[in-house]
C-alpha cells in the first residue's frame, strides 16, 4: 500500500526533530507500506523550515510544502492532501500528541476492514478535558445542531486516515474556507472511531490561540451552515406575532377611549412595517441560501469502491475501539 503522511507544523522547532525520526524509524518496520511524507511548513518563524530542509536533503520520501505566511492549520492540512496521490492519506499533528503507535492502529484497522472509508481518531472521554476542549466539544453539538447533516464525535480531531477515494472527493470541494473536521462528517461515509490518550508535547508550546480558535468556529459554521440565513424568517414571525398582539391592544384600548390621538395609528403602522421588513429580510435570505449553496459548487455524490471481497453482512458503520499508550 502506497501511503502518504501529511503533517503540518508551525514553529516546532523544539520537537519536529524528534517526532520525523520516530516516524521514519517506525514505519521502516513495517512491511508492505511504501511511504511518502509530506511536511507541511505553515510560515513558521522559528529554525523549523530549516530542520525539515533538512530532512528531505537525507531522506527522498520526504517532500517539504513550505507556504508563505501563516494560513492556519486546516489549509496547511489542505496544502498538503492536494499533493498526496496515494492509496491511502494519514493526517496528524506533529508535536508528538498524535503517537505513531496509534497512528498504527490506524492503517491496521483500514487494512483490516476493506469497506471502511475513513478511521478517525478520538481523543478518550477518560481523561481530563482543558477548557479549550470543552469549548471545541460546544463547537460540535452547535455544528451537529446547525449541520443535520453531520454528525461531528466529541473529541473528534484531525488524527485520521483515509482512503484515495475519499481524498479525491475531498479535492472537488473548492471552498476557501474549508474545516475538514465538519466536511468530513458530512460526507456521511462508512466510518470507525478509534479512541486514544493524547501524550504530553515533545517540545514547545500550543500554537492554536484562543483567535484561531474562533477563527476556526466561525469559519466552520459560515461555510457549512445556511440556517443563521433563515435569522430573518424567524424574526419576522416573532415580531409579527407581538407587533398583531401589540396592535390588537392598541385597537382595544382606543375603542375605549383611552389612549392618546395617534397612539393607535403609530403602534399598529410600526408593528407592519417592521413585520414587513423581517419578511423581506427573509425573502432575501431564502435566494442567498440558494446562491450561496450553488457557489460553493459541491459534489452532489460519492461514488464508492468496489470491494474486493464479500463483507455485505459485516458492513460497520461505527465501530469504537479504545487504544491507550
Amino acid at each position: 500500500m502506497n501511503l502518504d503522511i501529511v503533517v503540518p507544523f508551525y514553529n516546532e522547532e523544539d520537537c519536529a526533530s524528534d517526532f520525523i525520526k520516530h516516524l521514519i524509524s517506525t514505519f521502516e518496520k513495517i512491511n508492505g507500506i511504501i511511504l511518502s511524507c509530506y511536511f507541511v511548513d505553515d510560515g513558521s518563524e522559528d529554525r523549523t523550515p530549516e530542520i525539515l530542509d533538512k530532512f528531505s536533503l537525507s531522506d527522498k520520501r520526504i517532500n517539504i510544502i513550505h507556504l508563505w505566511g501563516n494560513h492556519g492549520h486546516q489549509r496547511a492540512l489542505i496544502a498538503g492532501l492536494d499533493k498526496c496521490g496515494g492509496d491511502a492519506v494519514l493526517t496528524m499533528d506533529g508535536d508528538g500528541q498524535h503517537t505513531v503507535n496509534v497512528a498504527i492502529c490506524l492503517i491496521q484497522k483500514l487494512l483490516a476492514h476493506p469497506e471502511i472509508a475513513i478511521i478517525q481518531g478520538i481523543r478518550s472521554k477518560g481523561q481530563r478535558w482543558s477548557i479549550k476542549d470543552w469549548m471545541s466539544s460546544t463547537f460540535y453539538i452547535i455544528m451537529n445542531y446547525l449541520c443535520p447533516k453531520s454528525s461531528i464525535e466529541r473529541g473528534a480531531s484531525d488524527f485520521r486516515i483515509i482512503r484515495k477515494s475519499v481524498l479525491e472527493l475531498l479535492k472537488c470541494y473548492p471552498d476557501r474556507h474549508r474545516n475538514l473536521r465538519i466536511l468530513i462528517s458530512q460526507l456521511n461515509l462508512p466510518t470507525i472511531c478509534v479512541e486514544y490518550k493524547p501524550l504530553v508535547r515533545l517540545g514547545g508550546k500550543s500554537k492554536f490561540t484562543w483567535r484561531k480558535m474562533i477563527q476556526l468556529a466561525t469559519d466552520g459554521i459560515f461555510a457549512f451552515s445556511s440556517l443563521p440565513l433563515r435569522l430573518g424568517l424567524l424574526l419576522m414571525t416573532i415580531s409579527g406575532t407581538l407587533g398583531l398582539t401589540y396592535a390588537s391592544y392598541s385597537l382595544i384600548r382606543y375603542f375605549q377611549n383611552r389612549v392618546f390621538p395617534g397612539w393607535t395609528s403609530i403602534i399598529a403602522l410600526t408593528s407592519i412595517l417592521f413585520s414587513a421588513v423581517f419578511a423581506v429580510l427573509a425573502i432575501q435570505a431564502e435566494y442567498i441560501k440558494r446562491i450561496y449553496e450553488d457557489v460553493r459548487k459541491h459534489p452532489i455524490y460519492a461514488i464508492r469502491p468496489p470491494i474486493l471481497k464479500d463483507t455485505s453482512e459485516n458492513i460497520a458503520k461505527e465501530e469504537k475501539t479504545h487504544f491507550n499508550e
